[in-house]
């Protein structure tokens, strides 16, 4: 899809000025292109975007400084996590996906910076994406299990839900994740 200067989605929300303003703002994209990718069953629809961002933009009675200078920047997001309710093989089919377009990216010239919590980015390791989906899940079982018992207890008619409820060993996650994290939870 085209990018204008108003297409959503496309718009950063970021820290502009000098340090001392700490003013933030949304930064629209001047142009560029957004392109959505179905990694598999489970995970969110990603949205990868390369769009160009002005230097500056209205602020008060002048402008700011955005911090881009007019090149392009492409970002995007996609949670694969749930991918796993089918089970591993899936899941790491999925999120394979997802690495192989960013360094597909990077083999075109472009540079990559991603925040990948299973760690599989950098370590290249499934072994540590494995123990990282696991624990993940746990967590996201006992926060929701938290949740959950505490809409069924107020009497008010509120309810909670998430894909980790589906999920077929969700009581185990949730025993096990209570044990790992429940005091910090």
């Amino acid at each position: 899809m085209r990018v204008e200067a108003d297409t959503p989605f496309t718009g950063l929300f970021v820290r502009v000025g000098r340090e001392e303003d700490c003013c933030f703002g949304n930064v629209p994209a001047k142009r560029g292109w957004v392109v959505e990718v179905a990694p598999g069953e489970g995970c969110e629809t990603a949205l990868f975007g390369l769009c160009q961002y002005p230097r500056r933009i209205p602020f008060r009675a002048g402008s700011i400084a955005t911090g881009f200078e007019g090149g392009w920047l492409l970002r995007g997001f996609c949670k694969t996590q749930y991918a796993g309710e089918q089970d591993w093989e899936h899941f790491l089919k999925c999120h394979l996906r997802v690495i192989h377009l960013l360094d597909f990216w990077r083999a075109q010239g472009g540079r990559a910076k991603v925040h990948d919590e299973g760690g599989y980015w950098k370590s290249r390791s499934e072994t540590k994406l494995r123990r990282e989906l696991e624990d993940y899940d746990r967590l996201i079982a006992a926060l929701g299990g938290r949740f959950k018992d505490a809409c069924d207890s107020a009497g008010n008619g509120w309810s909670v839900e998430s894909p980790i409820y589906n999920y077929a060993n969700f009581e185990r996650l949730e025993q096990e994740g209570q044990e790992k994290f429940g005091g910090r939870i």
